[in-house]
Parts: C-alpha cells; structure tokens; sequence
C-alpha cells in the first residue's frame, strides 16, 4: 500500500468520524431540549393573578402534573366567583374529608354536607381573596395530590355585622382519574 491509498482512506474515513460526532452532539443538544423543564409560575401561569408555583419547587413539567395543578387552579377560581356548579364538577361522587380531625368522625363529611357549605358561602361570604402557593404535585398512577399554602381572606355578613377573616394555611388536595378528568376525592 503506498502513501497515496492512505491518505485518501484516512480522509474517507474522517468525514464518518466527524458525522458521527455532530449527530452525538445534535442527539445530545435535542435530549437536553426536549427533556422536563421544571413547571414556574413566570412561564407556565403568568396571567393567573393569585396562583403561583413556589420558585424553589422541583415539579417536573409533565401533562399530568400540569392536569393536577389546573385543578387546583379551576378550584380556587371557583372558590374566588363563588362558582358553585364548577366546585361541584371539580368534586368526585366519592368525595370524603375528616375535617382534619382523626380522633372523631363527628366532623366528618362527604359531599352530600358541601351543598350546605356551597350555600352558607353563597349567602354570607363576600369579597373573598383566595392566593395559592404551589409547593409540591405528585401522581401515581390514578391517584394524585397537590400540596400548596393558601393565603385567604374573606369579608362575611351575620345578620347586621360584617367582619373579616384571614389567615395563611397549608393544605394537601387529592385526586383520583375519573374517566377523563382528575376528581377532588379529599382535601377541601
């Protein structure tokens, strides 16, 4: 073999090296581009004033992640419109709450007791201010939670008085995949 045929198979096979490589680093650059962003408030709810994402949470970008959080979001604007017909769909036949209690079932309820709940807001609470904080979302499988902190604050009516309440609380939703939607099963 002379020099010749060397060279010129060294320089057919320098083209397939240098292929190789810019196809590595385009597979590369595009696994990079398309792989989960983290879900932020800047870029994913922007326009919804009184709902963010907590900067510091780690919530993968994901379809079903996202279809957790828009419950949450559809919840607090009902919440903020005293949309009762949306709260009643956002909620599962089987809803069922401790009302945060473990050692009685006296305050437990279903939805059969959030009609009454939707009707003492209806006609007492005004002005109501409902600010959510995302901090965490979770889905496995059919079953899913939303943890977040929720500033409220609401202006209600007794009779001839009228006074505020406030406060700051932290809260878990679960939801369960109810033929094509996501439920509210506790957590209200």
């Amino acid at each position: 073999m002379d020099l010749r045929s060397l060279q010129s198979r060294r320089d057919r096979r320098r083209p397939a090296g240098l292929a190789l490589v810019v196809v590595v680093l385009a597979v590369g650059l595009l696994a990079s581009a398309c792989s989960s962003d983290f879900l932020r408030s800047d870029t994913h709810y922007q326009d919804e004033k009184g709902f963010t994402i907590d900067e510091d949470a780690k919530i993968e970008d994901t379809v079903e992640h996202r279809e957790v959080i828009d419950v949450l979001l559809k919840y607090r604007n009902a919440i903020v419109n005293k949309d009762f017909g949306t709260l009643k769909r956002l909620v599962a036949p089987d809803y069922y709450d401790n009302g945060g209690t473990t050692d009685t079932t006296t305050d437990d309820y279903g939805p059969d007791k959030l009609d009454a709940l939707y009707e003492l807001m209806a006609k007492h609470a005004k002005n109501i201010r409902y600010d959510i904080v995302v901090k965490d979302v979770g889905v496995d499988g059919d079953h899913a939670h939303v943890d977040y902190e929720y500033k409220y604050a609401y202006q209600y009516t007794v009779g001839d008085e009228v006074s505020w309440d406030a406060g700051v609380e932290v809260n878990r939703l679960q939801l369960e995949h109810q033929g094509a939607d996501w439920k509210i099963v506790s957590g209200l």
